[in-house]
């Protein structure tokens, strides 16, 4: 048996981060009786949300039946923790020395990030990054209840049409058993092409000022990542992009286009969250975890999903998760025909 005290530290200190998101999440209490009728009325939405988007999409036809867990702030904060474990290992060697402190300061920058979202997110499934594995359904409690008081009467449709978007994140990865593997792998190139060493920084330093103006004046954040990224990380951010426009678009796609039987109103419910990205929360939000990419990566994947089934059918898309080699480069996303040339 190994010995607990030869086990290489963590490279994120999860106390840290949770200590920085008690701070910035603003737990709230929910009344268990209240906490227990809303997991009820989540599993029993589940089963037919489950079945819409399986007939809709065609993935995952086999599968057994998709499981949520309906969690707190904080446990939303713990999940996200858990699903990160080992995935920054590629950096372990080049820290040495500096890994503990590095894990403390790494720990709460993230929980404070993690704190943050989790007044926002009303449901993920969420991917372990850090190592093999399936991922988990989770709705975070007190956020959907708060719908109750913003919405009234349409909550309930939203939270619906939020968990068909997250059960589709589900059947992509369950029924495609490279993809897990891929977006890991992505993640591993990228961390391993990270420069921690003074002279990188002395070399990005220069050029950030003149970055981060073009970067307000424009709203992207493409100059920053152009400035801080070598250009092997510039190639992953740009594999990285291709891929989760795609699934982005292809959840919000089965949003609306599966939604019929279960939301009264599909489009009341787009103007509510969209209206949920609006406020000042969120503008914070889009600074600090670049959000405005995965906004944009809704619309232009949503795009790319739409062309490509009037072109050729939901089978058509769905060669897209056959192969790695299928997948769309990100410029192709903006071309969805160069994409159905190149896959046939």
């Amino acid at each position: 048996m190994a010995d607990p005290e030869s086990a290489p530290s963590p490279m994120i200190d999860e106390a840290a981060a949770v200590w920085a998101a008690a701070i910035t999440a603003r737990p709230v209490r929910t009344e268990p009786r209240t906490a227990a009728a809303l997991r009820d009325e989540v599993v029993a939405d589940l089963p037919a949300i489950d079945e819409a988007a399986r007939r809709w999409t065609g993935l995952g036809l086999d599968l057994p039946a998709t499981n949520v867990r309906v969690v707190g702030r904080l446990g939303w904060v713990r999940v996200n923790l858990a699903a990160l474990r080992g995935s920054f290992d590629p950096l372990r060697a080049r820290l040495g020395a500096r890994r503990v402190p590095a894990a403390r300061v790494l720990g709460a920058q993230l929980g404070a990030v993690l704190g943050l979202l989790s007044s926002k997110v009303l449901g993920q499934y969420v991917l372990p990054l850090g190592g093999p594995g399936g991922g988990q359904l989770v709705v975070v409690g007190p956020n959907v209840l708060d719908l109750g008081a913003e919405d009234g009467r349409l909550a309930a449709d939203v939270r619906r049409t939020v968990l068909l978007h997250e059960v589709t994140h589900r059947l992509q990865f369950d029924a495609t058993p490279w993809l897990g593997p891929h977006l890991r792998g992505l993640v591993e190139r990228y961390l391993a092409a990270t420069r921690i060493d003074a002279a990188a920084l002395a070399e990005i330093a220069p050029r950030l000022p003149a970055a981060l103006a073009e970067a307000r004046a424009t709203g992207e954040t493409e100059p920053l990542l152009r400035t801080v990224l070598n250009d092997e990380q510039r190639r992953v951010v740009d594999e990285a992009q291709g891929l989760m426009t795609l699934l982005e678009g292809h959840g919000n796609t089965v949003m609306a286009e599966a939604a019929e039987g279960l939301v009264g109103d599909p489009e009341a419910v787009r103007r509510a969250l969209a209206r949920r990205h609006g406020d000042v929360t969120s503008k914070i939000l889009t600074a600090v975890a670049g959000l405005e990419m995965k906004r944009r990566q809704y619309r232009e994947g949503e795009g790319f999903v739409r062309a490509v089934v009037e072109a050729g059918g939901v089978a058509t898309l769905n060669r897209a998760f056959t192969t790695p080699e299928h997948l769309p480069g990100r410029d192709e996303i903006a071309d969805p025909a160069a994409w159905l040339a190149r896959v046939g």
